[in-house]
């Protein structure tokens, strides 16, 4: 046994001075020395040593060399070969592969117990005689992608002049002439008008002639009788007499 191999061998000394047959001496350190060949460091395979011994009673173990070989020396962990039973060697950190594994074992030990006490093996519920689980039925609708959505098509454009909205009312209206300018349909452009119409101020007519003329009234009378004729506008006679008036300034 090289000395290399013995120094490793360090913590488990007492088990090996206990082990009486030379060929299993052998195989314990030729399992060494191809670990270390293979790249495993020495200060891993000395830790890994110390742990597992740490670990028994020596009284527990009956067959040294069998302990040796068949529980202290072995790789425990996944195929990640940085896996130190379920911790990384070169961090320190938990392996996600081993937690995975964990959880699966266990999940697959719950599923084999609810089998056996006659439950469904996914929700733990007794299901109903002659069907499956209430709770699977349900999980197989969720999981069941909805039939997509009847599209809708798109509305078609009238065609002709472009379309809008009335302003006041909200009726559709075609955009041209004066909709484009105000907007309005004609009803509402109609009585938007009419409204500011009766709300304008009644516009006086202005008169011609000399602004300090005051407009004459009819006097009601033809000479010296009553007249039943109707009067001209602004004058005080009726037409009748007005032309007997110019044809008098005439002669």
């Amino acid at each position: 046994m090289s000395p290399q191999i013995y120094a490793v061998l360090e913590p488990v000394h007492l088990l090996l001075e206990r082990v009486n047959s030379d060929f299993a001496v052998r195989q314990i350190a030729r399992e060494v020395g191809r670990q270390l060949r293979e790249g495993t460091d020495a200060e891993r395979l000395h830790h890994r040593l110390t742990a597992r011994f740490a670990k028994v009673m020596l009284s527990e173990i009956r067959d040294p060399g069998r302990w040796l070989l068949g529980v202290a020396l072995p790789r425990w962990g996944c195929g990640y070969q940085d896996c130190e039973a379920g911790v990384l060697w070169s961090t320190g950190t938990d392996c996600e592969v081993c937690a995975e594994i964990v959880q699966d074992n266990a999940a697959a030990r719950r599923r084999a117990q609810r089998i056996e006490l006659g439950l469904c093996p996914e929700h733990s519920t007794r299901p109903c005689p002659g069907s499956r689980c209430v709770n699977c039925v349900l999980d197989d609708a969720a999981r069941t992608p909805a039939s997509p959505p009847v599209p809708v098509p798109a509305q078609r454009e009238p065609e002709g002049p472009p379309r809008s909205s009335c302003g006041d009312c909200g009726a559709r209206i075609v955009a041209v002439g004066r909709a484009l300018e105000d907007g309005l349909c004609k009803l509402c452009r109609e009585e938007a008008a009419a409204l500011a119409a009766a709300s304008a101020p009644a516009a006086v007519p202005r008169q011609a002639g000399p602004a300090t003329a005051e407009p004459q009234t009819y006097s009601g009378r033809d000479g010296d009788g009553p007249c039943g004729r109707t009067p001209l506008p602004n004058r005080s006679v009726c037409g009748v007499r007005r032309i007997q008036e110019l044809a008098g300034e005439v002669a």
